[in-house]
């Protein structure tokens, strides 16, 4: 009886950390390896968990504007390190750096957003991991 227990102690703890794990993925959706660097303007931003996510319209080389998407860390992570949902607005113009996604889909992962004055905030490079 003491084995069945433990064995299904086990494999529950197993069936959890599964989806745990898959939802850390970050190199499969993500180019790690590389930075792109984007100038554009907030359009919309989502402070909501499991992430953060802040969205910029950003010219091509041809002038359409291509909206892209970046995952941030999660709201209690980026409050603690003194962002809040007034941090960055609608129409402000920013530079972001970020791990583009590997399938070359106009999403990413944050390192680093730079405001207009050369501040820079939501760094990953200073400690700001995303989760």
């Amino acid at each position: 009886m003491k084995r069945q227990l433990t064995l299904l102690v086990l494999l529950a703890a197993v069936a959890l950390a599964v989806p745990v794990a898959a939802h850390h993925g970050r190199g499969q959706t993500f180019d790690m390896k590389k930075q792109v660097t984007l100038k554009g303007t907030v359009s919309q931003i989502r402070w909501q968990n499991p992430h953060v996510l802040i969205f910029i319209d950003v010219p091509d080389a041809a002038g359409k504007v291509v909206t892209w998407g970046f995952e941030n860390s999660n709201v209690s992570t980026l409050a603690r390190q003194g962002y809040n949902r007034n941090t960055l607005t609608l129409g402000q113009p920013v530079t972001a750096i970020v791990n583009p996604a590997a399938n070359g889909e106009p999403l990413g992962i944050i390192v680093k957003v730079i405001l207009a004055d050369g501040r820079e905030i939501m760094s990953r490079e200073r400690g700001n991991p995303v989760d």
